[in-house]
C-alpha cells in the first residue's frame, strides 16, 4: 500500500509533538512507520526523547493527488474519477450533469493539487 504522507522536517523538541497531527517515524534502517501523534502520546517521555534526539521522528506532509497518482495519465484519472472531477471544475460548480469538457483540464489540475484523501 502506497504511503499518504512524505517526510518532512525533522522534529528536533517533545513540543513539537503538540503542533502536528502525524509522523513518520523510522525504527531501524528499512522499517519507517506513519504514526498519528495519540500513539506518539501513549510513549513514555524518555522514549520520545530519545526518539527526537536520535533523529528518527519527522513531520508527515500529506502528499497531493498528483503525488500520490504521479504515475497515471490524465485519462486514466478522469476513468478512475468519473463524475468525481464534477467537483474541481469550475465551469460546472460542481454540478453533475452534461459537460461539453472544455473545463476538464483546468477540473484535473485543481484535482492534482488537492491532498489526497
Amino acid at each position: 500500500m502506497k504511503r499518504k504522507y512524505k517526510q518532512g522536517d525533522r522534529v528536533d523538541s517533545v513540543a513539537e509533538l503538540l503542533e502536528h497531527d502525524w509522523f513518520i517515524v523510522h525504527f531501524g534502517p528499512r522499517t519507517t512507520k506513519t504514526m498519528h501523534k495519540a500513539v506518539l502520546w501513549e510513549w513514555k517521555l524518555k522514549t520520545c526523547q530519545q526518539a527526537i534526539d536520535s533523529g528518527r521522528v519527522f513531520i508527515a506532509v500529506k502528499l497531493t493527488n498528483g503525488e500520490y497518482y504521479g504515475d497515471m495519465t490524465d485519462d486514466q484519472i478522469v476513468d478512475m474519477l468519473e463524475t468525481d472531477l464534477c467537483e474541481y471544475c469550475e465551469g460546472r460548480k460542481g454540478i453533475v450533469g452534461q459537460c461539453d469538457g472544455k473545463f476538464c483540464d483546468e477540473a484535473i489540475e485543481a484535482w492534482k493539487g488537492a491532498y489526497v484523501k
